[in-house]
């Protein structure tokens, strides 16, 4: 199987360049195979509000809980780790400056957005109302500080939600509020920005998400209330526009996530649709899900000692909206072909993965024979 290169950090694409049929592997598409669900409502040793995931290079994820109600032993924002067998479970990470519980009512970093995770393990958090980004050590969940100066000008944040990590390791952040997206160091030196309100191409209105191509190194968002997703330069010039408002096929109800994976497929939480879509490189729109998650054997483990429980699902006349997704969040591409999709509303991811094949250039017959000659 061939596989293509990340591009060097210094490529430049402008619109002129940016050409989807050369920059991406020939492929063939089988489809998508439902997995597995992670994940359980609890409040402690579960997912309580879950908002993003992160794959760490060890295969832990870290799923970020943003438990909307004060608790006395509960942290309104942690990391939850996890395995991809739905084992784990252990050692939450509070999501505070100091990396401890803070008290109730005083939290200081109580709405945690999204989350990226670099080569070395550390990981990035946004906090939509504390304007900052904080970092943590996902080996040992000590808090290694934090940055970012609230205000509308340039590299400073306003309800920082989406956040993503180029081929440097630096640190790009959605400022939602600002329409802007900003680019800092993994310390949080301002490098450069781009952005500005509106509804024209190129103009943003409360984006969210954010993903590199992995492929071309260029910037995918999610604009949240245009109801599209746009992809950038580094620069910030406007490449690619997907999407429109709707419901039907391809269309968008407030895209909160976004994901590019190693062929250039693009995923996106259309959250407000209660689905996740999926389009190729070019933008064309290739198909939805709508959620296919079965009760996995923690919760069947749960529902066996609550016999209660058992009775009532035994009643219930219609299964299928169990399996849906409500609010999907975000979407993280994981290894050998995961696709892991947050489901916010219902307190769990549930897992996908890719069938294709990537095409050599000797797989791929000349076009010409196989023209049909009815058609000519």
């Amino acid at each position: 199987m061939t596989t293509t290169p990340a591009p060097e950090s210094t490529t430049k694409f402008t619109a002129a360049t940016f050409d989807p049929l050369s920059l991406y592997p020939s492929m063939m598409r089988i489809g998508h195979r439902y997995e597995n669900t992670l994940g359980q409502r609890l409040a402690a040793g579960g997912f309580k509000g879950p908002q993003d995931v992160a794959v760490a290079p060890d295969g832990w994820l870290y799923v970020i809980n943003r438990y909307s109600e004060a608790g006395v032993t509960v942290a309104r924002s942690r990391f939850v780790r996890v395995r991809l067998d739905d084992t784990g479970y252990e050692d939450d990470i509070v999501i505070s400056f100091s990396g401890e519980l803070d008290p109730v009512g005083a939290e200081t970093m109580p709405s945690a957005v999204m989350c990226a995770i670099d080569s070395s393990g550390t990981l990035f958090v946004t906090d939509e109302h504390a304007n900052v980004v904080a970092k943590f050590d996902s080996a040992t969940g000590d808090a290694r500080g934090h940055w970012g100066t609230a205000g509308d000008g340039p590299g400073e944040l306003n309800a920082p939600s989406g956040i993503a990590l180029d081929a440097d390791e630096n640190v790009w952040v959605v400022s939602s509020l600002n329409h802007r997206i900003e680019r800092f160091t993994r310390d949080g030196q301002h490098i450069s920005g781009f952005g500005g309100f509106g509804s024209d191409p190129g103009q943003l209105n409360h984006p969210w998400g954010i993903a590199v191509d992995p492929v071309t190194g260029t910037l995918v968002v999610a604009d949240w209330r245009n109801d599209r997703v746009q992809r950038f330069s580094f620069d910030g010039e406007l490449l690619q526009v997907i999407g429109r408002p709707g419901n039907g096929p391809g269309e968008m109800n407030r895209p909160s996530g976004v994901a590019v994976d190693s062929h250039g497929d693009i995923y996106v939480a259309d959250r407000s649709n209660d689905r996740v879509l999926m389009f190729n490189p070019r933008g064309m729109f290739i198909e939805s899900f709508r959620g296919d998650a079965t009760l996995n054997e923690r919760g069947i483990g749960k529902l066996m000692t609550n016999l209660d429980m058992v009775r009532i699902r035994e009643n219930v006349v219609n299964l299928d909206d169990e399996k849906r997704f409500r609010n999907p969040t975000s979407v993280t591409i994981g290894p050998d072909g995961l696709v892991l999709m947050v489901d916010s509303g219902r307190y769990r991811i549930q897992v996908y993965r890719k069938l294709c094949r990537e095409l050599s250039p000797e797989e791929i017959d000349p076009a010409a024979i196989h023209v049909d000659p009815e058609l000519t």
